[in-house]
């Protein structure tokens, strides 16, 4: 099976986090969601959060995927998607809901139809963080043009307008789905 191929694992290194943010910066770049860059790489600060968790998927010895997470609560609500939507996102966590966090989610745009098996393992490592942790309620920024995949993939819903974020040339919305009640968790994690 195509999963088994896949090497899934934090970035825990600085050649790691390297690595993650130079293949950010490629697909960011081909996607028209950032200028070129000097350094070629695309990190913010977020990547450096206590509360961040950098993975990344790799096949045949190269990067493919990689998605940061944050779990946000009372405690620890920083993250870039906190930035952009803090008037949706705190009432959430003020009301004692925690929240999961999935950002600077990018696939290599080569890989052609195992595109999608990418992305499917990605998020399969969002949903297992989110189940770990508890979370009653995803987000996650996306661009206008990605919407209807979250939607039917994902289940997730829109629930804000078109704002800037995080340093990207296109306006991301807020999408989001409450975990208690969807079956995102069941169709996408992985029992080890």
């Amino acid at each position: 099976m195509l999963t088994r191929r896949f090497n899934v694992g934090r970035a825990v290194t600085a050649d790691d986090l390297h690595d993650v943010g130079a293949f950010r910066y490629r697909c960011y770049l081909a996607d028209g969601l950032i200028a070129p860059r000097p350094d070629n790489c695309f990190l913010d600060e977020y990547d450096h959060h206590a509360n961040a968790q950098v993975h990344r998927v790799r096949y045949d010895d190269r990067t493919v995927g990689t998605i940061r997470l944050h779990i946000l609560d009372d405690s620890h609500h920083a993250s870039a998607t906190m930035a952009a939507f803090a008037d949706i996102l705190m009432p959430k966590i003020a009301s004692g809901l925690k929240l999961i966090d999935g950002a600077r989610f990018a696939v290599a745009p080569d890989l052609g139809p195992m595109r999608l098996a990418v992305a499917r393992q990605t998020l399969r490592i969002y949903a297992n963080h989110a189940k770990a942790n508890d979370v009653h309620y995803s987000v996650a920024a996306v661009s206008l043009d990605r919407i209807p995949f979250y939607e039917r993939l994902y289940g997730f819903h829109r629930i804000s307008e078109p704002r800037a974020y995080g340093g990207l040339s296109k306006p991301l919305v807020l999408m989001g789905s409450d975990l208690r009640k969807s079956r995102f968790s069941q169709r996408h994690v992985t029992i080890d």
